[in-house]
């Protein structure tokens, strides 16, 4: 792979991670600007208004291998490209309408009775033709230079959130829950109607396949999945609402991780923990709050999912937190990502981890 000539070895490193073994080199990512720039790849500008700057597929491919071609992706870190449209584009397939914003995009809700809502897979749907189509070409493209990877589709509740309201969703919860659960039926199945499209384009020599958030990649159906609507809710509800659709979700797959959003959030993590399909957890503490690494998270996030067998995502931490993080949990089971200053202080800290373990 041009932008990341040791992805062979790489992927060992992420398969040992998924079953808590150690095969070569335990799973800790650096990112750091390039010593030596590769050539870059010739990029426009970015286009002024938010719904071309989104759809400027062919812009977008090319920006993106611009970036990559200044980064040095170190350890278990792989250089990817993804044809997506916000963080929940599952939302576009299935009715709402985007509202296209510089860094984001926002889902419009569409329905307004869940009584009388039945939600159906649609192939001709504008949005989903745009996304397959461009993961094909990126595909065929990136080939050799970097991964195509599965964009953030997003599932279950959060879905639903976005398809009714935020506010009704918490009013309907209560007042015509069997509606909802035959939403979420719906939206469960629906979902490999995308998932299972994409990988079949994406799919490597090992069955893999990479999924846009938090640098998953697996040797075998791989995805990540969350429910960010869960800090509004109880553990019951979570319980009821979230748990046995997600066990369907991760059941149809051979890895998967979860989106543990906000200190609102931990207090699912019981339930989520049993979950028997999900085999890795990822937790993001949101600002002001402490980096995920911090000694803070240890014991009510981070030695839970340790003792329930779960594979950990710690991502995006200081590379002064990884020997204390590393001398604590040790190095099955943990995956790390920072960065540094310059691509010599990457290759050094991967070295020196190997030395750090409980």
């Amino acid at each position: 792979m041009f932008y990341k000539p040791d992805w062979m070895e790489t992927r060992e490193w992420l398969t040992g991670w998924w079953t808590r073994e150690i095969h070569g080199h335990w799973a800790l990512g650096v990112l750091a600007p390039r010593a030596t720039p590769l050539p870059p790849v010739p990029a426009q500008p970015v286009p002024s208004d938010n719904r071309l700057k989104w759809m400027d597929a062919e812009g977008n491919y090319a920006r993106t291998l611009n970036g990559l071609s200044k980064t040095y992706f170190g350890g278990v870190f792989f250089p990817s490209v993804t044809a997506g449209l916000g963080p929940g584009c599952m939302d576009l397939f299935l009715g709402c309408e985007p509202g296209f914003m510089p860094e984001t995009v926002w889902y419009k809700p569409c329905i307004s009775d869940p009584a009388k809502a039945h939600l159906s897979w649609n192939p001709e749907n504008i949005y989903w033709k745009w996304v397959l189509e461009n993961t094909r070409t990126f595909h065929r493209q990136s080939a050799g230079k970097c991964l195509t990877i599965i964009p953030d589709l997003i599932e279950g509740l959060d879905v639903i959130s976005e398809l009714v309201g935020t506010e009704e969703l918490l009013t309907y919860l209560i007042d015509c829950p069997q509606e909802i659960h035959r939403l979420l039926d719906q939206v469960t199945e629906i979902y490999f109607k995308a998932f299972d499209p994409l990988y079949n384009v994406l799919k490597d020599d090992r069955n893999g396949n990479g999924f846009i958030a938090f640098n998953a990649w697996g040797p075998g159906r791989t995805l990540k999945t969350q429910c960010d609507f869960s800090a509004m809710i109880s553990p019951d509800m979570f319980a009821e609402f979230v748990c046995p659709y997600l066990e369907r979700q991760c059941a149809r797959v051979d890895f998967s991780t979860y989106h543990l959003d906000g200190p609102n959030a931990i207090r699912h993590l019981p339930h989520l923990l049993k979950v028997p399909s999900l085999k890795a957890i990822q937790w993001t503490p949101g600002t002001p709050n402490p980096d995920a690494s911090n000694r803070k998270w240890w014991k009510n996030v981070w030695e839970p999912v340790y003792a329930a067998g779960k594979s950990a995502m710690v991502l995006g931490c200081p590379p002064e937190d990884v020997e204390p993080f590393l001398k604590e949990f040790g190095q099955k089971g943990t995956m790390f990502t920072t960065g540094t200053d310059t691509e010599d202080q990457a290759r050094r800290l991967i070295d020196q981890s190997v030395n750090w373990d409980a």
